[in-house]
């Protein structure tokens, strides 16, 4: 009893600790310590310890540099942030400032005389010919003038509602094929294929040859053709995605496009081939009422205490430097370190990267934290965790999300304040009873509002006002193609592949569960507003 009290005295003292100069010195780069200089920063330093920290960084954003900037004395660094931050382009008179706070948003603001000054400060022949370009009339005429590069900037790095406003003109079959020249036409052809009030310029991108772009821009090309009624070019160009997609997933969704327009199965028979699990493949198994083999829920356990503590980051770090420098033939043979309870997650994590990731793992080691939850819940928590952290307890993405559940460090203080609770250090989201516990509160607000696995997926990932607002745009109605076109159709390509991910996951969670669960009937249920959201009813 003495030795828990001693413990938890303990675990109280390391949770309210600040952290030191020296915790920082003696780690390795690596994005564990970014995440650690990142606090540190915020803490009441002086000048010199943040200079000390600061020079540590294994990689800068602008999120770090400009907390740096607050705390250094560096008068090159504060200068740095000030050029950045500054609206008032016409009142820098440094070349290297104005680089820094010259952007597209800002120019569009200027009259064309302020444009036509600012452009005799630039040096920038880029930079000078998209002031020139900002202030011609909004017409095919006008541009023809222009490299693709500069048409498609002036397009891509704008907002929504200019582009509607004033960049939705009708281009013909030369003009639209002279812009594929430029790396940015895969941005502008999925911008505008996402958007319906850019009207004239789909039209305009039907007459766009397909044949030396990406997949992804064949694949967008195609629903375009799709959603003009034009079946044959659709498949035309599903066809081309097919070819030059790289990705398991990419083939898979062409094959399925493919099979929505034919209603050949031989297209869902080239589905049960892939050795994915993803949305797609698993309705041509429902379709074709076949199963799947290859995945596994449990693996061997031993009763045995780890080396490592998982729930430190900077271990999760040398466990994947190890991972990535353990050839495929041997992966089986380190996969066998880590059998003990704990380590279930990384152990799955090697299998499956041993077998090239065409074995999938579906494991359930946080069972204990979950008792409380009904199965669809569960199943749920699992498709999130497993789609957010592979299941690693201290997990850390590049924007220092947290930990199983992936919690970001603004949503922990709002959960945290809701909640009356106190967060004195965010490795605190790395134990995974109090990441989850984070996690289930916030999902229990969501689902105030949501009922449908896809739709949480999508607010768990963009938010909830993104995914209202996509709602209300009139999507995931009923139409032919729906809800898959709308599915593929989500503006934000992180959450639209989200989205899917975890929904196949809460599928074979369901399965492996031993439900009832039909893919088929999720995807339905979509286009009927009272089972899944309260913003379309």
């Amino acid at each position: 009893m003495i030795k828990k009290f001693l413990l938890l005295l303990l675990i109280l003292a390391c949770a309210n600790a600040e952290i030191s100069l020296k915790d920082i010195d003696s780690k390795p780069p690596c994005r564990a310590k970014d995440f650690m200089i990142w606090q540190y920063l915020k803490q009441d330093i002086t000048p010199s310890q943040a200079d000390r920290a600061y020079k540590q960084l294994n990689s800068n954003s602008d999120k770090l540099l400009y907390i740096y900037a607050k705390k250094t004395d560096d008068l090159k660094v504060k200068q740095i942030v000030l050029c950045k931050k500054e609206k008032n382009l016409l009142s820098i008179s440094d070349k290297e400032c104005l680089k820094l706070a010259m952007s597209p948003y800002k120019t569009l603001t200027l009259t064309n005389k302020q444009r036509e000054k600012l452009s005799k400060k630039v040096s920038s022949k880029k930079d000078k010919n998209l002031l020139k370009i900002q202030s011609e009339p909004y017409s095919q005429e006008a541009y023809i003038k222009y490299n693709a590069n500069t048409i498609l900037t002036l397009f891509v790095n704008t907002a929504a509602s200019h582009r509607r406003k004033n960049l939705n003109i009708h281009l013909n079959e030369k003009f639209i094929n002279k812009l594929s020249s430029s790396w940015k036409i895969s941005e502008f052809i999925k911008i505008v294929v996402n958007d319906k009030k850019l009207n004239k310029l789909q039209l305009s991108l039907l007459n766009l040859n397909g044949t030396k772009l990406n997949a992804q821009s064949n694949f967008f090309l195609a629903l375009n053709h799709l959603k003009h009624s034009n079946k044959k070019e659709a498949i035309k160009y599903f066809n081309l995605s097919l070819k030059k997609s790289k990705h398991k997933i990419d083939i898979d969704k062409n094959y399925f496009w493919i099979y929505q327009i034919t209603k050949d199965k031989k297209y869902l028979n080239k589905l049960l081939l892939s050795m994915d699990i993803n949305i797609y493949t698993l309705f041509a198994h429902e379709v074709l009422d076949k199963s799947f083999d290859n995945y596994f829920s449990c693996v061997e356990v031993i009763d045995k205490e780890p080396k490592k503590d998982i729930k430190d980051p900077f271990n999760w770090s040398d466990i994947l430097k190890e991972i990535k420098a353990t050839p495929n033939d041997k992966l089986f043979d380190l996969a066998s370190l880590y059998m003990q309870p704990e380590m279930i997650p990384v152990q799955s994590f090697i299998i499956q990267k041993a077998y090239s990731f065409k074995m999938h793992g579906y494991i359930m080691p946080y069972d204990k934290y979950l008792k409380q939850l009904k199965n669809d819940d569960k199943a749920l928590v699992y498709a999130i965790m497993r789609q957010e952290s592979n299941l690693i307890p201290s997990a850390l993405s590049r924007s220092y999300a947290l930990g199983l559940m992936q919690l970001m460090p603004f949503l922990v203080d709002a959960i945290a304040k809701n909640h009356k609770e106190k967060i004195t250090n965010y490795d605190e989201m790395f134990i995974p009873k109090k990441n989850i516990d984070y996690a289930l509160k916030h999902l229990k607000w969501m689902q105030k509002s949501l009922y449908h696995p896809l739709f949480m997926a999508y607010a768990y990932n963009g938010g909830m006002g993104f995914l209202r607002r996509h709602l209300e745009k009139g999507t995931f109605n009923s139409g032919r193609y729906e809800p898959f076109l709308s599915m593929e159709l989500i503006s934000n390509s992180q959450s639209r592949e989200y989205g899917k991910k975890v929904l196949a996951n809460y599928v074979m969670y369901k399965k492996i569960m031993g439900e009832e669960i039909s893919i088929i009937h999720l995807f339905d249920t979509l286009t009927q507003p009272k089972k899944t959201d309260r913003f379309r009813g």
